[in-house]
């Protein structure tokens, strides 16, 4: 879906190399649900536009564009944010936790959170769960059979709510250990707001469960950057929140950080170059 809303696909590859499986039905063809807006650019098209995706729109690229114009490496951080995804998923998974929450999951990109944990126990359940009405459209146009993967429409604004709900209960065992992930979502969350998100999400989830977080970071950034991120997405339906390193680290109150502790996307259990956007990340573990 790249030039017009109705143009069927037949799939789409991700910077990692792997395809995601989905089509277009005969009765899809021409579907596109009513409450989808494309005259504004949206944060989930915009981010699966900057990992080289296709589900998206050109109000979203002329966006992503405008960013580009004045910050270099746009791409290289999408991509930076997406490795300590996989690294902190295969790293939970590697110590037990068989069942994800993906808390604005965004629009399925490979590797997605089963493929990454599904290598390590195959057994592994994960739930996606956005309110983006095209994130929901894609998840319901991948027709390949995901084992262990359940994709809800919800606001992860409302933890109970979303809790509570029969089917999420039904997937994930809320009385075992949760990977709980956050990843470059909660800078679309105002500040207040977002530390009570999490501490809410934290209280219902049973101990040893882990809540990963990525979330942009104001420290190390030029002020330009941060006032050009700032006023793109205010044009979009979630104005971005930048938050400074102290602000972050309010989100992991009540956790204990697993190492490397609260790093850059970048050093994560990785050792890249640092890049323009800073956006800052860990795992802090429910005790």
């Amino acid at each position: 879906m790249t030039t017009q809303p109705h143009e069927p696909q037949t799939g789409r590859e991700s910077q990692s190399g792997l395809s995601v499986d989905w089509s277009w039905t005969a009765s899809d063809e021409d579907w596109i649900p009513p409450e989808i807006d494309i005259s504004k650019p949206s944060a989930a098209r915009m981010y699966d536009f900057a990992l080289g995706g296709k589900d998206n729109f050109e109000v979203d690229r002329r966006a992503v564009n405008e960013i580009g114009r004045v910050i270099p490496d746009l791409t290289a951080v999408a991509s930076a944010n997406r490795g300590f995804l996989v690294r902190a998923v295969d790293l939970l998974a590697e110590q037990g936790i068989d069942q994800f929450v993906d808390l604005g999951a965004g629009i399925p990109t490979s590797p997605n959170v089963h493929e990454v944990a599904q290598v390590k126990a195959p057994g592994v359940r994960v739930a996606y769960i956005d309110n983006d009405p095209i994130v929901m459209a894609y998840n319901r146009a991948l027709r390949a059979p995901r084992p262990g993967v359940l994709a809800l429409d919800h606001d992860l604004r409302h933890p109970q709510s979303l809790l509570e709900d029969p089917r999420l209960r039904a997937h994930i065992d809320l009385g075992r250990p949760v990977g709980l992930l956050f990843i470059a979502v909660l800078h679309f969350v105002r500040r207040e707001m977002a530390i009570k998100v999490v501490e809410q999400y934290r209280r219902l989830l049973p101990p040893g469960s882990c809540i990963a977080i990525s979330a942009i970071c104001s420290d190390g950034m030029e002020p330009g950057y941060v006032s050009t991120l700032e006023k793109v997405y205010d044009t979009s339906p979630t104005p971005l929140v930048v938050r400074s390193r102290s602000q972050v680290e309010q989100l992991f109150d009540g956790t204990e950080l697993i190492g490397p502790g609260l790093v850059d996307v970048t050093h994560w259990r990785d050792d890249q170059p640092y890049l323009p956007i800073r956006v800052l990340c860990g795992v802090g573990r429910v005790v």
